[in-house]
């Protein structure tokens, strides 16, 4: 709770105005800190907030919906020509040529609008000042009777979208879908390049958080954003154009970077434009990292990813394969070769074992780990499989494990996991495609032996499972029910439950680290226990997505940025208040308006029968035309946020 002078926040109106003491406002947690200076004011489409009574609110008005009309796209008059009116009223006002007729004027606009547009924005927008009419008015009347003039201050704005919040890049998705909407791919293309490096990679591969919690899902179906991300990559590449960015000399520090993965591309890329020059360091024979040895070319076809990556190496930075770092040279060396930073991004690619009677003796004998089994493909060491194999685990791995062991000769395929569908990690839509091909599911069971005959695999001892409470994952607890063994017969089996980092690069190394084996950082730099080295991605969180590493990416890439400049490490902006208006930001508040029911475009794909016999890529990317129609169904819920604090008056 924080004490405040007004707040409408959520709706709920609390008015301590004329009180000697101001009073509290229940589940507000609104920090009282940004950048240094104590926040005195807040305005956004959630409400109004005032800490101090200083603060002028028709002047916050007047700013927020300056910033609101910037964004105003003229799909529709009411909301177009609504906010214009609404904001030259404003500017009369505080100009002193205010007159009794305006705030009719602007409660009417207010109204309309919020009743009467056709997508959310400008409906929501316009709640907060509608806030300030309502109580107020006194204050209007007073401006608009003295004919005063109203000082400019300085406002902090920040502009988002509960799309932009759910991904972890924060990538300005109504933007790039309304340049895509509008035949414009280039420009569309390089807004989404200032967040993610790689959108023909993740534009195929993403797990689409942003889908997750698009508005648009509240009425019919969610905007098809992955999709339409790799729509202006793919025509840069057919077109055999490269983008051109806009870099600094390089008269910057020299950053290692340990890792050619995501998270280790991206900070790479990012601090190329930044003018420093970067070294990467990676054991594999080519970029990519997980993307490169664990997501199958029927998913992301090497000549994407090889493309991307190019484009990245072409900022200027040195890629050094096929080089381990703890085994080829340490980090020790690094420091002593003039690297004034490095960045440990090394990912999760080891397999973590069953744990189960059998499985440590029969390793490269019919027992295998999924990671490790998707790697061999990927090199072309794996060969052609045959006869039945078994996968434990419900992730994206499992998933395409399962997906790839069909292509590859198995003649019975099986996962084998200890919950229901609707706990399954995996994306539903792999999870479809899996049993479309022929992938067949046992759930609610786990292995609790791996049977033999003469030392070879023969099958998998299972136990019946049942759910019980949820644990900390969210998920309802898997609980073996006694006396419910059975045996499922098989001639391989495949671990799939999860990858753990491979620190032993920083063994003997003064960096801490966790007992599950992760590096530990601190969260608003990036920075280990070691000053100068900084860690990021999977190394640090444990397996996540790949939109997740590119995120981690680009935050350590700004972090190492300033202490590469400073020589410490301070965020200009309060790590705590921007988590919070993030958390904000999620929020799907829909107001109504005229929105008509519209058919979600989906990507065509190939036949069942024809891709179970090759790596061709399955899902085709959208056409020009049906991308555009799609493009129009994004409401374009943007939100934007005023901030106040002691230097904005």
């Amino acid at each position: 709770m924080n004490d405040v002078i007004f707040s409408s926040w959520g709706g709920k109106v609390v008015d301590n105005r004329g009180q000697a003491k101001p009073g509290t406002v229940e589940n507000l947690e609104l920090p009282l800190q940004y950048d240094g200076q104590r926040l005195t004011g807040l305005m956004s489409w959630k409400g109004l907030v005032v800490t101090d009574d200083k603060v002028n609110v028709i002047d916050m008005a007047h700013a927020y919906m300056r910033e609101v009309q910037k964004l105003s796209c003229g799909e529709c008059s009411v909301g177009y020509i609504g906010v214009k009116i609404m904001l030259e009223t404003l500017t009369r006002i505080i100009s002193g040529e205010g007159t009794e007729g305006d705030i009719e004027l602007l409660l009417r606009l207010s109204n309309g609008i919020k009743g009467n547009t056709k997508c959310d924005f400008c409906a929501l927008a316009v709640a907060p000042v509608l806030d300030t009419l309502n109580n107020y008015r006194d204050g209007y009347t007073r401006l608009i009777a003295s004919k005063g003039v109203v000082p400019k201050s300085d406002y902090i704005t920040r502009i988002t979208s509960p799309c932009m919040e759910a991904c972890p890049a924060h990538q300005d998705a109504p933007g790039y879908i309304e340049l895509i909407r509008n035949r414009r791919s280039a420009k569309a293309l390089e807004l989404i390049r200032n967040t993610n490096c790689f959108p023909g990679t993740t534009g195929r591969t993403c797990v689409a958080f942003c889908e997750d919690n698009c508005v648009r899902g509240d009425v019919d179906k969610p905007i098809a954003i992955r999709a339409l991300k790799r729509v202006p990559a793919d025509e840069e590449m057919a077109g055999d154009t490269e983008p051109q960015f806009e870099k600094k000399s390089a008269d910057g520090a020299r950053v290692a970077v340990i890792g050619a993965g995501p998270a280790g591309m991206a900070a790479a890329f990012n601090l190329g434009q930044m003018g420093h020059q970067v070294t990467i360091y990676d054991e594999q024979s080519a970029a990519g990292g997980m993307a490169w040895v664990g997501i199958p070319a029927y998913r992301l076809p090497r000549d994407i990813l090889a493309r991307e990556t190019d484009i990245i190496k072409k900022m200027g930075m040195e890629l050094k394969l096929n080089t381990k770092v703890g085994r080829d040279i340490t980090l020790e060396q690094l420091s002593r070769q003039g690297f004034k930073a490095i960045f440990i991004a090394s990912g999760a690619h080891s397999g973590r074992e069953l744990g189960i009677e059998a499985e440590a003796e029969l390793r490269d004998g019919g027992v295998v780990g999924g990671v490790e089994f998707l790697s061999r493909v990927t090199t072309g060491e794996q060969k052609i499989g045959e006869g039945r194999v078994i996968i434990i685990g419900g992730g994206n791995v499992a998933i395409d494990c399962s997906r790839t062991c069909l292509r590859f000769g198995f003649k019975e395929v099986n996962i084998v996991y200890r919950r229901a569908r609707a706990e399954m990690p995996a994306r539903s839509e792999e999870v479809e495609a899996a049993e479309q091909e022929g992938v067949k599911i046992t759930f609610l069971a786990a292995p609790v032996k791996i049977v033999t005959k003469a030392g070879v695999v023969t099958g998998v001892e299972c136990k019946r499972m049942e759910l019980g409470e949820p644990d900390d994952s969210g998920r309802r607890r898997p609980v073996p029910v006694e006396g419910s063994e059975f045996t499922i017969d098989t001639d391989m089996v495949m671990s799939a439950i999860g990858e753990k980092p491979d620190l032993s690069l920083i063994k003997g190394v003064s960096i801490s680290t966790t007992e599950s084996g992760t590096v530990v950082v601190d969260l608003a730099s990036n920075q280990t226990s070691r000053p100068g080295v900084f860690a990021g991605g999977d190394c640090v969180t444990g397996p996540a997505t790949l939109i997740e590493a590119i995120a981690a990416g680009n935050r350590a890439a700004k972090n190492i940025n300033q202490y590469l400049r400073s020589g410490a490490v301070a965020p200009s902006e309060d790590y705590v208040i921007e988590s919070w208006l993030h958390d904000v930001a999620r929020s799907r508040e829909r107001v109504g308006g005229i929105v008509a029911p519209s058919g979600r475009q989906s990507p065509e794909e190939l036949a069942t029968l024809d891709r179970k016999q090759n790596f061709n890529e399955v899902e085709q990317c959208l056409s020009p035309e049906a991308a555009a129609r799609e493009a129009e169904r994004c409401l374009r819920c943007y939100r934007v946020m005023l901030l106040v604090t002691d230097s904005s008056n």
